[in-house]
């Protein structure tokens, strides 16, 4: 049993560190890490989930969990700089603070206006 627990423990930490060292995008890298302590991010979404939760949209994808200080969104000890974080009915990019628009940037508030989400462009 301790032996096969160390062969798990070893594949894992070959493939969290195979994937870290190579040229990985912050969600693989995110991933990889997850995967190292046993836990998968399952709080990265293709579409809005949880609806009047604070959420990052980055790259096409939703972000629930972690934190936004001075510009920058920390999510499982990655830092992502570019993407859009929205709590209560406004957008904070680069620093700034914005009043959040329907559909601009991957914002909506609730599942009826994702699904209708041609009507904003």
């Amino acid at each position: 049993m301790i032996r096969s627990n160390l062969k798990l423990i070893g594949a894992a930490s070959i493939l969290t560190s195979a994937l870290i060292f190579n040229a990985c995008n912050p969600q693989e890298r995110a991933f990889a890490t997850g995967v190292g302590v046993g836990v998968v991010a399952a709080s990265v979404y293709s579409h809005p989930h949880y609806y009047g939760h604070p959420y990052y949209y980055y790259d096409g994808r939703y972000y629930y969990g972690g934190y936004y200080r001075n510009g920058f969104y920390y999510y499982k000890g990655q830092r992502f700089r570019n993407g859009h974080y929205y709590h209560r009915g406004y957008r904070y990019h680069h620093g700034h603070s914005y009043r959040a628009r329907v559909g601009k940037y991957g914002y909506y508030q609730n599942r009826k206006q994702y699904n209708n989400r041609h009507r904003y462009r």
